[in-house]
């Protein structure tokens, strides 16, 4: 699904129009983090100081209300973490700055913040990930807020793939589309986005090169929207026409993009012109992929082996699937297990780890990498989902799942029945599998 994202809050501050992804309202934004005493005690008074000293503590009419510094340490925690539990109060200012440091606070974006910070030249070592989000901050907040964007950009994970008939891994020839390139993408998607009711002159093409793919920003107009809004009992409607964020990640190993969009339209017009404006061929991405689980049928255990993957991929494990049985009681089946094929081996009577019949929708897998004892967490829910516990680890990923026959060209079609559906091709085989319609 496409990115909406409000016209005005989501981008006051430091770095307007730079927030990419969906901005929550203040409504229902919520602080994982630094609503917690214990966060703030690890943080300290001198830091949090600094950083509420940095902003502004009033806009949109409110003001950041916090302890006198008279309060004993216990209180003043106690009355920053009450303040912030109340986020529809703050200043838009500190409500933005809190969301960008709390959601680059966490394990998995600490990473990709300290590289970034490094990078930079920024002082980095001998701070918690909380530490670190302020310090960057404070710094630069144009360093924090860039690391954000992209730490949006990677965990995105509904995407349609598409490759070319004879794939060529570029990954020493290509380069970024130059700004040219991009302004004319821009116009010919304009052009478009005009004719189907998303406004005019509302498109603009963006480029962020992240671990060895390119991700492209298409934001655009969407259709008008008409609300109401509710303040101090009085109910007012709006009537704006939002922006909305899609993205196209194009990788060059794998020479494939994959998008990010809300509608059928959108997908098809993007396949056609990143064709044309990167290699001269509005059907050069002409082969529809998306993941398929069958190799757990077809191949059991073997499908896991990780040999010529690379990357310290030292083994994987099967530790959930998921069945759906298309006998009109929607019938789902799910199984559980620390390792499903070592569960169906160790029975008094064998069985199947894996039924023959329904559709395998859903799978979860434990990936062990070399020299780490904490499992990573994958999982695929086709047609196009994959889901990473750490996002810096996609690369590797896709290479075991292209190389164990988990990626797959598939072939509009009609499943029996006459239900809408999909021919998966993985290598020779051909699988058909019936999917539900997407949204047009």
């Amino acid at each position: 699904m496409g990115v909406r994202r409000a016209s005005h809050a989501s981008r006051t501050g430091y770095w307007p129009g730079r927030t990419i992804g969906k901005v929550i309202s203040m409504a229902v934004m919520r602080f994982k983090r630094f609503t917690k005493v214990g966060v703030l005690k690890e943080i300290g008074r001198e830091m949090l100081g600094r950083f509420f000293g940095r902003l502004s503590g009033a806009s949109n009419g409110k003001k950041l209300e916090l302890p006198p510094a008279s309060v004993s340490d216990d209180d003043y925690y106690q009355g920053v973490a009450k303040a912030l539990m109340a986020p529809e109060g703050l200043p838009d200012e500190v409500g933005e700055a809190l969301y960008m440091v709390d959601e680059m606070s966490s394990e998995e974006a600490h990473d990709r913040l300290h590289a970034a910070a490094k990078e930079a030249g920024l002082t980095v070592d001998g701070h918690t990930r909380p530490e670190l989000a302020l310090e960057v901050f404070l710094a630069d907040p144009k360093v924090l807020s860039e690391a954000h964007n992209e730490q949006k950009l990677v965990r995105l994970t509904s995407f349609e793939y598409y490759g070319s008939k004879e794939p060529v891994d570029r990954t020493k020839t290509f380069k970024a589309p130059a700004a040219e390139v991009r302004a004319a993408m821009a116009k010919a998607l304009d052009d478009w986005f005009a004719e189907h009711n998303r406004g005019k002159q509302t498109a603009r093409v963006d480029v962020h090169p992240i671990d060895g793919e390119y991700y492209f920003i298409i934001r655009h107009g969407d259709t008008f929207v008409r609300t109401a809004k509710v303040n101090e009992q009085k109910t007012e409607m709006l009537h704006y026409r939002p922006e909305k964020d899609d993205v196209v990640v194009y990788s060059p190993e794998l020479d494939e993009i994959r998008i990010h969009a809300g509608t059928k339209g959108e997908r098809e017009v993007y396949r056609k012109e990143f064709g044309q404006r990167l290699f001269g061929d509005d059907n050069y991405f002409s082969q529809k992929k998306a993941y398929t689980l069958e190799p757990l049928r077809g191949d059991k255990a073997d499908a896991l082996d990780v040999e010529g993957v690379g990357g310290d991929l030292e083994r994987v494990v099967l530790r959930e699937w998921e069945v759906a049985f298309d006998n009109g009681f929607e019938e789902v089946l799910i199984r559980k297990a620390t390792d499903i094929f070592a569960a169906a081996e160790d029975k008094p009577v064998k069985r199947d780890a894996i039924p023959a019949g329904g559709r395998l929708v859903r799978a979860a897998f434990d990936l062990y990498f070399k020299g780490k004892k904490k499992a990573r967490k994958v999982q695929i829910r086709t047609p196009n989902t994959l889901k990473l516990g750490r996002h810096c680890d996609a690369r590797v990923v896709q290479a075991w799942l292209s190389k164990r026959g988990f990626r797959a060209v598939v072939e509009d079609g009609q499943a029996s029945g006459g239900k809408r559906g999909w021919t998966l091709k993985v290598g020779e085989r051909v699988i058909s599998e019936a999917v539900r319609g997407a949204r047009g």
